[in-house]
């Protein structure tokens, strides 16, 4: 009898990553043991896939998404090769499910895996394997629990666990309410919580809630909504949500701190804040800012997102909630000129958000952008039609291309080489030295000393290994130099330490002589 392989294919591999991968140990929860046994676990960033140890009568399951299909399709070939039954899955084959069988793949997963994967097998053990099978969105009842006693926890800084899949927006630069649905779908409060404990229990303490949108149902979210029927259904995530943060401040582990993605909508709901801040033990997020100009927000279609100044309270705001922010500020949407980006830096850095991120926009498959600005380049010759964008697509499948950069389009205000030099100077503006310095002694002041060592070696790592933007550790290309490897080793054993590194002292009212003055208040001794 064959064995499974899962592959998390990846363009480098260092040794370590940051976030575990869920969906190989999801997967592998749903591989029938019965049948094949435990399934092999290769994620790429750590090990590299030896295409020598498959061969004929293994099954190897790859899981791809855009920003790794070259290596992706690499062990799809090498797996071939050697007489292995290759079945891929993941976004981008949910989307393009005709690619990975042009390249060699025997069969194709479109949407989640969670219910249908086991069949997979028995169809591949059987001789019947279908060309492209259809898991559809999983509901959130019936998602599968990760197998983490498959996990070496010592290649990793965080553990992850899915509360939520899907997203009520529509950014026109996101596929994930494409791929997901506008539907939240909540996963089971029991098996949130008991992988929680599970992680913790094998020394991460701290985690990725991989969520889509860890606030789907905010106060402001369901007033903005103007469908009576989706607002009683969020409603009803809110009032779930809520749920699941009590549950799980009674039964999860109360050492065991968080990092997720979220809308700057959160604002809207302090309860939700401090919810999640003070019983699920979230420590930062990721805001998509995307632009702090109108025009900005109107190219992503996300026109409800605060502006300007009112985005830089915003995130002071979370902050003062003691949920450090890595704000996401997109360079090179349509309306862009240099003076937006220079300005946008300039909000980057006034708005004291610990972290900060300026990806280059590229248009992704499965986006509204990708589909309007892929029919302007098929079509923008022809008699009589007009483009719905004056950014114009460079070239569809650039994914396919190994030297690839993120400049996937031409804008009508910026030449591309504005463009790269305007993003990589705010990198360096907002992560040199003297800034870094500034933050830990402004808004980052309440910071420990041990919050601050870790929080100026988590910007020198930031910047070596996702010197484009946060993305999954299988995209990124560049190699570790020595002292970024040791680094990263740093933070993985101070994360392990235990301790509350963002720990914030907040303000609780007191009454005195019938007057209501402010203390401070530790959450906890300070170190």
């Amino acid at each position: 009898m064959g064995k499974v392989v899962l592959v998390n294919p990846a363009n480098t591999t260092v040794g370590y990553s940051v976030i575990t991968p869920r969906w190989l140990f999801v997967i592998a929860g749903a591989t029938p043991a019965d049948l094949v046994g435990d399934p092999v676990i290769i994620d790429e960033p750590v090990t590299r896939f030896n295409p020598d140890e498959v061969g004929p009568g293994d099954i190897v399951g790859v899981g791809i998404h855009t920003g790794n299909c070259r290596p992706g399709y690499r062990v799809v070939s090498e797996a071939k090769k050697r007489g292995a039954t290759v079945i891929v899955g993941g976004i981008h084959p949910t989307i393009f499910p005709d690619e990975p069988l042009q390249m060699g793949a025997d069969a194709v997963v479109k949407g989640g895996g969670d219910l249908i994967w086991s069949n997979i097998i028995r169809d591949a053990l059987d001789g019947r394997l279908q060309r492209v099978y259809d898991g559809g969105r999983v509901p959130g009842e019936q998602m599968v629990k990760a197998r983490w006693d498959l996990l070496d926890p010592s290649k990793y800084l965080m553990g992850s666990i899915q509360t939520v899949a899907g997203c009520p927006e529509n950014c026109s630069f996101c596929s994930v309410w494409v791929t997901e649905g506008r539907t939240p779908r909540m996963h089971l409060n029991d098996q949130i919580i008991e992988e929680a404990n599970e992680l913790h229990a094998m020394g991460f303490r701290y985690v990725f809630f991989a969520d889509d949108n860890f606030n789907p149902a905010t106060v402001g979210r369901i007033a903005r909504e103007t469908n009576s029927g989706t607002q009683r259904l969020l409603e009803k995530v809110r009032e779930d949500r809520m749920r699941l943060f009590d549950e799980y401040d009674r039964a999860g582990p109360s050492s065991l701190y968080a990092f997720t993605q979220m809308t700057a909508e959160v604002i809207s709901d302090d309860e939700y804040l401090d919810a999640m801040h003070d019983k699920m033990r979230v420590r930062g997020a990721l805001i998509g800012v995307e632009s702090f100009t109108e025009e900005g927000l109107k190219d992503a279609n996300k026109m409800w997102n605060p502006v300007g100044q009112r985005m830089v309270e915003a995130i002071q705001k979370i902050q003062d909630h003691g949920i450090i922010v890595l704000a996401s500020i997109i360079n090179g949407l349509e309306s862009d000129t240099v003076a937006t980006l220079q300005t946008m830096r300039e909000f980057a850095v006034a708005s004291g958000t610990a972290f900060a991120q300026f990806p280059i926009y590229s248009v992704y498959p499965g986006t509204k952008d990708y589909h309007e600005m892929l029919r302007d380049l098929k079509n923008r010759d022809q008699t009589g039609y007009v483009p719905k964008h004056a950014a114009q697509f460079i070239r569809d499948k650039f994914w396919l291309d190994f030297d690839h950069t993120e400049l996937t389009v031409k804008l009508p205000h910026l030449s591309n080489e504005d463009l790269a030099r305007e993003a990589a100077e705010s990198w360096r503006t907002f992560y040199c030295l003297k800034a870094i310095f500034k933050r830990v002694r402004g808004p980052l002041s309440w910071m420990s000393l041990s919050g601050k060592l870790f929080y100026a070696m988590a910007c020198i790592g930031f910047m070596s290994l996702y010197p484009n933007g946060i993305a999954a550790d299988n995209v990124r290309k560049n190699k570790l130099s020595f002292f970024n490897r040791i680094c990263l080793r740093v933070v993985i054993m101070i994360t392990r330490a235990g301790r509350d590194l963002f720990r914030i002292r907040r303000r609780r009212p007191i009454v005195k002589q019938g007057q209501e003055v402010f203390a401070a208040e530790s959450h906890g001794p300070r170190f």
